[in-house]
């Protein structure tokens, strides 16, 4: 280039208007910014569609005397003309260049370059969400929304769902809509570019140094208390680092897994789960907490959408647009055991895919807290009851999340409202928390870079697969699979957070867990369960296996309840019916063996739910126990 045309592009920028800054996507709407340069930092959220349009091109002009001439022109990327090329066909494109050179009739258009223009959309990035009226609105007040951009390039980028970008671009309006929309000429990632501080986090690590992992876990804890002001609720607290600090890989006994972490804070209203929380995403400067109301199943996973005249793609929902982040839902109980059980597979594989118009699938390798209330079963899914109203803790569980739902959670921890005094709450806070508590936010940084190999050692091993079958033995209940089978990999996940959150590590490049940190996470888990009542509850069901002589007599007692009106054979056949149909109603045991409603149907029915042997929904189902029945008697052919 020569240098007047290098001094004339200088002169160019500098002429040129600085961009303005803006703190959300939303003020794009902005009329009196239109026009003019902005830039702002939005979420990817969909799958990017991508157009080639022309860059320059090369038109032939005759004129009236019948002389052509030769006309050159490149676009810039600046130019709102880039917008209109998008989603045409090429009579409509070749219609629109030739306008641009005067009688189109008399216009021979040839194409030099090209660029590509992607539609995107995005979301603005937030940390919280909530629904007031009709309108969910972010932790500023803006309504959350999203736009579909254009980006002009002139090279091929990956646009992935969830990853931050800053753009510089130029509001306008969409040609086709006339919607508020973004034609972007300058494209930055800046999360590939953050990088942890090491001397920060180092100033805390030679604070922990000589320090036990119970003495550094209390100094967390101890002034989180006082940051938060949150009192007596450091099991929270402590299950919510946890979950945070979960790598997202974890490699241990040669295989790789999941490290994304899965956690449950259950109990009553106003004990501060939500508030915990809304603290930790302050302090850590990460993470994003949704209502109920805005975290659907489709909220959560994504939905296939179509853009007029331009296709289907996929807008993705949080668990996508997280992805190796942090989504705590706040009000879990609000959505239903069919939802939380369609979100398992997305849960445990990392990956969401949507199957309908618009087929794709997306990384959620997200970390995840559910907030959530005891439901009231006899009522609705939405009339809620206190931790009190049930024998044991752990029974409030079933209420909101199914089977599978429960065993992929990692660790659960339970708020009752009577486990805090009302004058312990209510007094000045009378110290103030450590400044170096703040590191935390830089050590998760470390900890979600994945930069670290995590490295167990051969007797944090060793205490881990000791424990595990410990923890099976004394907690697993098949109704409550909060200690599955899988429990080795689940205090792999939560000893490496540990291990991360203790800054356990030498040079950063490793983080080692130790037996040490597994036995920290193991004595919260018994602790935690015990109180739940889960120990007992697991025991006294181990111990309820039944015999032969066992089902006779509990045959003779629901013989003896219907007062002999239905015979023993009869019950027998009845109840086998139930076993391997799988559901039944009342009026298929009336047709199918001839019973009355009231006098015999109504009591049985009654007297097998007491007796444990069905539970009610949308019909009768056998429990275990009735399945137990019929495998020791051969299916009820007894002798």
């Amino acid at each position: 280039m020569k240098l007047s045309e290098e001094l004339e592009k200088i002169e160019r920028a500098a002429q040129e208007p600085k961009p303005t800054v803006l703190p959300h996507i939303n003020l794009i709407e902005d009329p009196a910014l239109a026009g003019k340069p902005v830039i702002v930092e939005a979420v990817v959220s969909s799958t990017s569609v991508s157009y080639l349009v022309p860059k320059e091109v090369e038109a032939t002009v005759e004129g009236k005397d019948g002389d052509s001439q030769e006309t050159n022109v490149t676009f810039d990327a600046k130019d709102p003309i880039n917008i209109k090329f998008v989603g045409v066909n090429e009579d409509v494109k070749y219609r629109r260049l030739k306008r641009l050179f005067g009688d189109p009739g008399k216009v021979r258009i040839r194409e030099k370059a090209w660029r590509i223009i992607y539609m995107v959309r995005v979301r603005p990035p937030v940390f919280t969400l909530e629904k007031k009226e009709e309108k969910i609105v972010d932790e500023r007040g803006f309504e959350y929304k999203s736009f579909d951009i254009f980006i002009a390039s002139d090279k091929p980028i990956d646009f992935r769902p969830s990853c931050l970008i800053r753009v510089e671009g130029i509001p306008t309006a969409n040609p086709k809509t006339q919607q508020a929309t973004l034609l972007v000429y300058k494209v930055e990632f800046p999360e590939e570019a953050v990088a942890y501080d090491q001397n920060v986090i180092e100033k805390l690590r030679i604070k922990f140094q000589g320090l036990t992992v119970e003495e550094r876990l209390k100094w967390i804890l101890g002034n989180f208390e006082k940051y938060s002001q949150i009192v007596g609720r450091s099991n929270l607290a402590e299950a919510g680092l946890l979950a945070f600090f979960t790598p997202t890989w974890v490699k241990f006994n040669g295989e790789v897994q999941r490290g994304w972490g899965n956690v449950l804070f259950y109990g009553d209203t106003t004990t501060a789960k939500t508030e915990t929380i809304r603290k930790l995403i302050r302090l850590l400067g990460a993470g994003m907490l949704v209502t109920a109301e805005t975290a659907s199943t489709v909220g959560l996973t994504g939905t296939a959408t179509q853009v007029e005249k331009q296709g289907w793609f996929v807008d993705w929902g949080f668990l996508v647009l997280l992805d190796r982040k942090l989504l705590a839902v706040d009000g879990a109980h609000k959505l239903s055991l069919s939802n939380w059980a369609a979100l398992a597979e997305a849960e445990r594989s990392g990956v969401v895919s949507v199957a309908k118009a618009a087929k794709n699938s997306a990384y959620a390798r997200t970390r995840q807290i559910k907030i959530a209330n005891p439901v009231d079963r006899e009522a609705d899914k939405y009339t809620t009851k206190s931790l009190s109203g049930f024998l044991y803790a752990c029974h409030a569980i079933p209420t909101i999340l199914d089977r599978t739902s429960i065993a992929r959670l990692d660790l659960a921890v339970f708020a009752d409202q009577r486990d805090v005094k009302p004058e312990d709450i209510n007094r000045a806070p009378c110290e103030d928390y450590d400044p170096d508590l703040l590191v935390l936010g830089e050590v998760l940084k470390w900890c979600w870079s994945q930069l670290a190999e995590v490295v167990f050692a051969d007797e944090a091993v060793e205490e881990i697969h000791e424990q595990a079958t410990s923890l099976y033995n004394v907690f697993f209940c098949e109704e409550i699979p909060l200690a599955s089978i899988d429990m080795k990999w689940k205090l792999a996940r939560l000893s490496s957070a540990l291990a991360f959150l203790t800054l356990s590590t030498e040079d950063y490049s490793a983080v080692t867990v130790t037996k040490e940190h597994v036995e920290a996470v193991v004595n919260f888990i018994k602790e935690e369960y015990s109180r739940a009542g889960l120990n007992t509850v697991a025991q006294a069901t181990r111990h309820e296996a039944l015999d032969a002589e066992d089902v006779k007599r509990l045959l003779m007692n629901i013989e003896a309840a219907v007062a002999e009106r239905i015979d023993r054979e009869t019950i027998c056949k009845i109840l086998r019916y139930i076993v391997l149909q799988g559901r039944i109603t009342r009026d298929e045991i009336m047709a199918k063996f001839s019973l009355s409603r009231d006098r015999e149907v109504v009591p049985l029915l009654s007297n097998l739910k007491s007796e444990g042997l069905i539970k009610i929904g949308r019909g009768f189902y056998p429990e275990p126990k009735l399945i137990q029945a019929y495998k020791v008697t051969g299916g009820f052919l007894l002798t």
